[in-house]
C-alpha cells in the first residue's frame, strides 16, 4: 500500500519508513513483517496485487521491495510464508523465478496432485532460464517410517521436467528440483502458543538435521566466491601438484606412493588379527584398490609394522610377510620391492633355497591341464606357499609340514598373493580354473585356520567377479565372512580419500590434518573441507548447479552403490591438469567444465580396462558398443539391445544397469564410456536410481 502511493518508482522512502519500524520486532535474530496491519484486512482487502503493479517497469516489484526491505535490515534472507496452492496474493511470488521457492507437501493424494499441477503452472508459466534464477525445492514433510515413495517422488520429478529451460553446462545431471524428506513426528502436529516451546520441540526432532541439507541449495551468505582467490602462480602451480601426485597413484603397480589412507576394510582387518595372524580373501572390484594395499603390506615386511600404520597401536604379533604371486603388470621399482620382502623373509626364516615367481606360475598352467580336485589343489596351494618361503622346494610334502618348522622356530609368516587373473585367464568357462581358485579361497584358509600351531597367515587379493566364477552355489556365503575387509569405498570413504590426496599433494592451503582427526570428519565435515577443492557448486554460489561433492560421487558410482578409488584419483588427476591454463576460476582449483569433461575420460578408461582384464565383461561390452546409435539411449529393454538373460544378469551383477519394470538404467560412469545417451525426460529417474544405490550400498 505504501509503495503504491510513493512517487519514487523504487519506493526508497516506503522502505525505509517499513525498516525503521521493523527494527524493533528483532526476536531471536528474525524480523516479522505482518501481511496486514489487523485483522479486519484480512477478510476486507483493498489493495490487490494487480493495483500494485500498475504502471511498474518492475512486473514482480513486490519481490524487490521485500528484498530491498532486507537489504535495509542487513538481514541474510527474506522468507515469505505463503497459503497452500496458488493464489493472487502468492502469484507475485511463485511466479518469480528469480526467488527461492520451496514447496512443502505431505504424501496424501490431494496434496501430491495438487503440487504437480502447481509444478506444472511453474514451469510453463515461471522456468529457470538462467543460471542465476535457482530451481525449486520439495519438502516431502511427515513420511511414515518404512513407507516406499519412490513412485511418488518421480510423479513429482516427471511434473518439474520443464522447470529447467536454460541450456547448463552441467547438462543432463541436473535434477529438476531439490526433494527434501522429513520424518513423521506426532510432537510436531499440534504446536503450542509459546515461541520458546515451539523452538525447543523442534530442537529435539530430527527436522532441523533434515531440513539442514537446503543449506547449500540457498545462496551461501558466508563464502563468497573472490574470499579464497589464489593467485594465479600460485593456483596454477598447484593444480599442476595435484594432477601429478594423481597420476602417480592411478596405476599401483609403479610403486611410487609409500603411504595409503586408512580406510575401515583395512582397520578391522589390523584391529581383528592383532593377536593372531590373519586368513582372509580381499575382494574387490577392480579399481578398488587391491594391488596398491597388496604392495603397501609388502613394502612393511612384517604385519606388526602394517597393522600399525593403520592405527592399530597394540599388534603382540609378529609376522614376516611373504609375497607369492604378483600383477605380472608391476613395473621395475614394485618388482624390486617384492623380491626384496620375499629374499628377506626367506633369509629371516633360516632358509636360503630361492623359488622363481615365474615358476611358480608355470606350475600352476601345467596342473591346469589336469583334472584334479579341491584336495589336490589345496596340496598344490601350500606347497607353493613353502616352496615359495625356500622351505623344502620342490618336496611335494613340504606344504604339510612347513608349519611345523615355523612353530618349531617360534615364527610366524603371512603369505600375500595377488594378480590371480593372469593365472586364471579363462576362469568363466573352465572348470579346472574354477576348481584351483575355489581351492585357494575356501580349502587353503579352512585347513591353516584348523592347525595347531596357527603360524601360517594368507591373504588373497581377488577380484569379485572372479569370486563369483569359481564358487558359484555359496559365493555369497564366502564374501559375507570377508565382508569386513572388502575393498569397498562408500561416499564417505571416498571424499576422505580425495582430502588424503589432496594433503600429500600439498594443493590445499588446510593441508595440515593429522590422520586421527582426518579419520574422525564426518562427511559433511569433509564437503566443507572440501570446498577450496572444487566449489560449494558446480558453477558460482548463486548458481542452480548441484552440489560438487555429490554430483562427483554421483557420476562415479555404479548401481551397487560403489565408488571405486582408481576412478577418483583419475578424476582428479583428469580435472587438474585441465584446470591448468584456466583464469577465471579463482576461488578453487578444479575447474566445473573440466571436471564434467574428466567424467567423461574416466568413463572411457574404465571400459577399456574392464575389457582388458574381464572377459565375460568384454563380451557383453562388446555387443553394447557395436549396437547403432538409435539404440543406444537409457532407458532400453532387453530386446532393444538384443542381450540374453544372462547378458543382462551379469551387467546387473556388476553395478552395470539396473532394472525397473521392463526397462534398465545405466549409470554415468558406465553410460559415457560406452556411448549410451538419455531419451528426453528421463534424466530424473537416472539420478534417483543413482541415489538409491548410494544409500543401499
Amino acid at each position: 500500500a505504501l509503495a503504491h502511493g510513493d512517487p519514487d518508482p523504487e519506493a526508497k522512502d516506503s522502505i525505509q519508513l517499513v525498516a525503521d519500524r521493523l527494527r524493533d520486532t528483532l526476536l531471536d535474530g528474525i524480523h516479522a513483517l505482518p501481511s496486514f496491519r489487523s485483522p479486519s484486512q484480512f477478510s476486507s482487502l483493498e489493495i490487490r496485487p494487480e493495483y500494485l503493479i500498475q504502471g511498474a517497469k518492475d512486473p514482480f516489484i513486490l519481490t524487490t521491495l521485500l528484498a530491498k526491505l532486507g537489504q535495509a535490515l542487513n538481514t541474510q534472507a527474506v522468507i515469505v510464508d505463503l497459503r497452500a496452492g496458488l493464489s493472487e496474493l502468492s502469484a507475485g511470488l511463485l511466479l518469480d523465478p528469480r526467488v527461492y521457492r520451496v514447496l512443502v507437501t505431505t504424501l496424501s493424494s490431494q496434496s501430491i496432485n495438487g503440487t504437480c499441477q502447481l509444478l506444472k503452472l511453474l514451469g510453463q508459466l515461471a522456468p529457470s532460464k538462467t543460471d542465476e534464477e535457482p530451481l525449486p525445492a520439495l519438502i516431502i514433510s511427515q513420511i511414515p517410517k518404512d513407507f516406499l515413495w519412490e513412485d511418488i517422488q518421480e510423479q513429482l520429478l516427471d511434473a518439474a521436467q520443464d522447470l529447467q529451460k536454460g541450456e547448463s553446462e552441467q547438462g543432463e545431471a541436473i535434477p529438476p528440483i531439490v526433494i527434501v524428506d522429513t520424518d513423521f513426528d506426532q510432537n510436531l502436529l499440534v504446536i503450542p502458543d509459546s515461541w520458546n516451546e515451539v523452538l525447543e520441540r523442534l530442537k529435539q526432532s530430527a527436522l532441523f538435521k533434515q531440513i539442514n541439507t537446503l543449506k547449500d541449495w540457498l545462496p551461501s551468505t558466508s563464502v563468497g566466491e573472490d574470499s579464497t582467490n589464489i593467485s594465479e602462480a600460485d593456483i596454477k602451480h598447484k593444480r599442476g601438484e595435484l594432477s601429478k601426485f594423481a597420476e602417480s597413484l592411478i596405476f599401483a603397480e609403479t610403486a611410487n606412493i609409500d603411504d595409503f589412507l586408512t580406510i575401515s576394510p583395512l582397520r578391522y582387518l589390523a584391529s581383528d588379527f592383532s593377536s593372531k595372524v590373519p586368513i582372509a580373501v580381499i575382494v574387490g572390484a577392480k579399481g578398488a584398490g587391491k594391488t596398491y594395499t597388496f604392495l603397501q603390506v609388502v613394502r612393511r615386511k612384517h604385519w606388526q609394522r602394517f597393522a600399525q600404520a593403520t592405527g592399530i597401536k597394540e599388534i603382540p604379533l609378529n609376522a614376516l610377510v611373504c609375497p607369492i604371486l604378483q600383477s605380472a603388470s608391476l613395473q621395475v621399482k614394485a618388482q624390486t620391492i617384492v623380491e626384496r620382502t620375499r629374499q628377506e623373509t626367506t633369509e629371516a626364516l633360516g632358509l636360503h633355497a630361492q623359488y622363481d615367481p615365474q615358476k611358480i606360475k608355470y606350475y600352476l598352467r601345467d596342473r591346469l591341464k589336469k583334472d584334479l580336485h579341491e584336495g589336490q589343489w589345496r596340496e598344490i596351494w601350500l606347497n607353493i606357499i613353502a616352496w615359495s618361503a625356500g622351505f623344502a622346494v620342490d618336496n611335494d610334502d613340504a606344504g604339510q609340514n612347513f608349519a611345523k618348522y615355523l612353530h618349531n622356530r617360534d615364527q610366524y609368516i603371512v603369505v600375500v598373493m595377488d594378480g590371480l587373473e593372469d593365472i586364471f585367464r579363462k576362469l568363466a568357462s573352465r572348470e579346472s580354473e574354477q576348481t584351483a581358485l575355489r581351492a585357494l579361497i575356501q580349502d587353503v584358509p579352512e585347513w591353516l585356520e584348523q592347525q595347531p600351531y596357527r603360524s601360517i597367515g594368507l591373504l588373497v587379493f581377488v577380484r569379485q567377479d572372479m569370486v563369483r566364477n569359481a564358487v558359484t552355489q555359496n559365493s555369497a556365503q564366502l564374501m559375507a565372512k570377508y565382508g569386513p575387509y572388502a575393498l569397498k569405498w562408500n561416499s564417505g570413504e571416498a571424499l576422505r580419500l580425495v582430502r588424503w590426496v589432496t594433503q600429500k599433494a600439498g594443493a590445499l592451503d588446510n593441508d595440515n590434518l593429522a590422520e586421527a582427526v582426518l579419520q574422525s570428519l564426518g562427511k559433511e565435515e569433509l564437503v566443507n573441507e572440501l570446498v577450496p577443492l572444487w566449489g560449494r557448486k558446480l558453477g558460482s554460489e548463486r548458481s542452480r548447479e548441484g552440489r560438487s561433492a555429490e554430483w562427483i560421487v554421483l557420476a562415479l558410482s555404479d548401481y551397487k552403490g560403489q565408488i571405486q578409488a582408481r576412478d577418483l584419483v583419475r578424476l582428479l588427476h583428469e580435472a587438474a591438469q585441465s584446470s591448468i591454463k584456466d583464469t577465471h576460476w579463482k576461488d578453487r582449483l578444479l575447474v566445473p567444465t573440466a571436471i564434467r569433461t574428466a567424467i567423461g575420460e574416466c568413463s572411457k578408461a574404465k571400459i577399456e580396462e574392464i575389457r582388458s582384464e574381464n572377459p565375460v565383461l568384454k563380451v557383453v561390452f562388446t555387443k553394447l558398443t557395436e549396437l547403432q546409435d538409435n539404440k543406444k539411449q537409457i532407458p532400453f529393454t532387453r530386446e532393444q539391445v538384443s542381450l540374453e538373460i544372462d547378458d543382462l544378469k551379469i551387467l546387473e551383477d556388476n553395478g552395470v544397469v539396473l532394472r525397473e519394470g521392463e526397462e534398465y538404467y545405466m549409470p554415468e560412469i558406465f553410460r559415457l564410456g560406452l556411448g549410451f545417451t538419455l531419451k528426453t525426460g528421463k534424466r530424473p529417474r537416472v539420478l534417483s536410481l543413482a541415489r538409491r544405490a548410494q544409500k543401499s550400498g
